[in-house]
């Protein structure tokens, strides 16, 4: 797929690109003369420099000018192909952004004075298109510690290039020829591609797999996990090897048919609580059985989530000191409090962090359905279904066209009102009331879903998703319901975060393999779901324990696993993440810095635990790596973790901030 470099789709793009680009432009353009005049010794009108052959890539723009002499004053009148040009009326002529339909175009000018009139020679317009892969790489078989080389063939004009492992970047991978390093037996499985490109556009290859040979192993799973009856469980393995065959057991028996990486059980019953399951894995040099997962099946009804009266949504800035708390009432009003050097507060200050809450100013009439807080941005849903947005915009993540921060909520312009709202990292995502979903923002990874690697600051439309009634998003991902509760996913996936069995980032939406979901959270690399029959699941990152796996794995999970019961919704951040009981108790796990998971300790924790003294929770949010804030069934609002920023909302509490769940002080967010 190619992409034109058309303003304002593309605020920001990859550093390797644009150097070269500098460098190959300079090549390709030549400067201009900048006509000048020169009275030589005749009134009438001279040409002392003819235009000149010009050539450009699409999107861009190029400058045709002449040396001229004669008396003044001189008048000009550009032609392309003998017509005039409207207009066109300068000494110089600048060209709209070129089309592939422009190149052969030849420009000339007439020049005329009192005294006469002089037509120039006619230059031409070489106009050079986006590459075109002529050959696409091929996939490669290696043994550990051999390398592997892919080779792409390409047309088109200035072309340069980048190979990528899993959808990332490989560092100095910029010839039409990418040789790996020495294999290990973790590089079986990888995607390899390459975006070739010009100054026209990018193409991106169709990504193929690099085999690495060796014994089988086992790296991670299948993970113990619980889920409803009536429910199906989805055990996966993640294993090495090259050229795999697997085979699924029960009770050490072999499951007929499931021969696949992952296997989803049938609807559970209640014969099937204390079974075990494991996996063979096969190939010519070996093979290996996994360990045994053992699946809790509980009796649990199907159960509608509830919409809580009020929300809080905590900010995911990579940078401690520059967390913020936005918090939805009752009654549709918004309040914000914490870092506020970009108008975070969203009340027109902008400036020092506070611990005292703002009121966000609202268009006359508006009131909030719904919030929610990116890295240094927030969103809110209003209840006719417009969106707005306020905050730090250096990505385009506001979505207003440009890349100028906001003080107070602006007006993002979508095609049909909205039903949901999410704020990753330095993007923004809305699913629309018609079930279609529109992103803007940052682009790197993916995050805006249509394909390809160009950020935007307007809003443009996710490739293939119909029938979406939520999004969550995370620092780079984004999670999508569908209406038949299915769970579709796009974005970064270093972390196994897209819950898709793997780890190769991808640039549209794919189907995860959680179903029957009626809730999805996201943050940091990880992401949350909950269940009809409210089992809480969760998948991607879990270097700190995240997960709530206990000690089953310090590895990452690329499929999602089933980790608690009746629980109603949840929250992610970049070490931690949180559910919320039906008996509005709050059970976190993972990191504990500065005492985010609310024991009263720092003590980093692998397995879900109750929250202190949080007893009736309806709503709650973690943020960044290391703070968290709940909602009371009374309204009132309970803050612990971090405090740099303020975000706590307590002045009595230190930029350490406290390990305790403490309330915030003089504030209800009703009923």
């Amino acid at each position: 797929m190619s992409m034109q470099l058309m303003p304002p789709r593309s605020p920001a793009q990859p550093t390797w690109r644009r150097a070269w680009m500098a460098a190959l432009l300079a090549v390709l353009l030549v400067p201009s003369l900048h006509g000048c005049l020169d009275s030589g010794g005749s009134d009438e009108p001279s040409i002392s420099q003819q235009p000149r052959d010009r050539a450009a890539f699409v999107g861009t723009s190029v400058n045709f000018d002449i040396g001229v002499g004669g008396k003044g004053p001189l008048v000009f009148q550009w032609r392309r192909n003998g017509v005039a040009i409207a207009g066109a009326t300068g000494a110089v002529y600048a060209t709209p952004p070129l089309t592939l339909a422009d190149g052969g175009a030849r420009f000339s000018v007439v020049v005329s004075n009192s005294a006469g009139t002089v037509t120039s020679a006619e230059a031409t317009l070489t106009v050079f298109g986006p590459p075109t892969i002529t050959t696409q790489p091929v996939a490669q078989t290696a043994a550990v510690g051999a390398t592997a080389t892919f080779t792409v063939a390409a047309s088109g004009e200035g072309l340069g290039y980048q190979w990528r492992r899993n959808g990332i970047a490989v560092p100095g991978a910029n010839a039409a020829t990418y040789t790996t390093a020495a294999t290990v037996a973790a590089d079986d499985g990888v995607e390899v591609s390459v975006d070739v490109a010009n100054g026209a556009g990018i193409v991106g290859s169709t990504p193929v797999l690099l085999t690495v040979t060796s014994t089988p192993a086992v790296l991670t799973g299948p993970l113990s996990q619980r889920a409803a009856i009536g429910e199906q469980a989805t055990f996966a393995v993640v294993a090495t090897g090259g050229n795999l065959q697997y085979q699924w057991l029960r009770n050490a028996v072999p499951i007929a048919g499931a021969t696949a990486r992952s296997y989803v059980t049938p609807a559970l019953v209640a014969g099937d609580d204390g079974a075990r399951y494991s996996v063979t894995v096969t190939n010519a040099q070996g093979s290996v059985t996994s360990g045994s997962a053992t699946l809790t099946a509980v009796a649990a009804a199907i159960a509608a989530p509830t919409t809580p009266f009020a929300e809080v949504a905590a900010s995911r800035s990579a940078t401690a000191g520059e967390a913020f708390t936005v918090v939805r009432r009752s009654n549709g009003s918004v309040a914000a409090w914490g870092f506020n050097t970009d108008g975070q507060r969203g009340d027109g200050s902008a400036g020092n962090a506070s611990d005292t809450p703002a009121t966000v100013t609202l268009p006359a009439g508006v009131t909030a359905r719904s919030v929610a807080a990116g890295g240094n941005h927030a969103l809110l849903l209003a209840g006719n279904g417009d969106v707005y947005a306020w905050g730090r915009n250096t990505s385009g993540q506001l979505g207003v066209g440009d890349q100028t921060s906001r003080g107070v909520p602006t007006r993002v312009a979508l095609p049909a009102a909205a039903a949901s709202i999410a704020a990753g990292r330095e993007f923004s995502v809305a699913a629309l009331a018609d079930g279609r979903v529109y992103a803007w923002g940052l682009n790197n990874d993916g995050q805006l879903g249509d394909g390809t690697r160009f950020s935007s600051v307007i809003p443009v439309e996710v490739t293939g998703l119909a029938g979406v009634t939520a999004v969550a998003a995370g620092n780079a991902h984004v999670l999508a319901l569908r209406n038949d509760g299915s769970v579709w996913a796009w974005g970064a996936n270093a972390s196994g975060q897209l819950g898709i069995g793997g780890f190769a980032l991808r640039r549209a939406p794919v189907a995860t393999a959680a179903r029957d979901v009626v809730r999805i959270r996201a943050g940091g690399d990880l992401s949350l779901a909950v269940t009809r029959r409210r089992t809480g699941l969760a998948w991607g990152e879990n270097s700190s324990g995240q997960l709530g796996l206990a000690s089953l794995t310090a590895n990452d999970v690329p499929s999602p696993v089933g980790v608690l019961s009746d629980v109603v919704d949840g929250s992610a951040a970049d070490t931690l993440s949180l559910f919320v009981g039906a008996d509005g108790v709050l059970r976190a796990a993972g990191s504990n810095e500065t005492g985010s998971l609310g024991d009263g300790t720092t003590t980093a924790r692998g397995s879900y635990a109750p929250v202190n003294a949080v007893a009736s929770a309806i709503a709650a949010a973690v943020g960044g790596r290391s703070f968290g804030i709940a909602v009371r069934s009374d309204g009132r609002l309970l803050s612990w973790g971090d405090n740099t920023g303020d975000q706590l909302g307590n002045p009595s509490l230190a930029a350490t901030g406290t390990g305790t769940p403490t309330e915030v002080p003089s504030f209800s967010a009703g009923p």
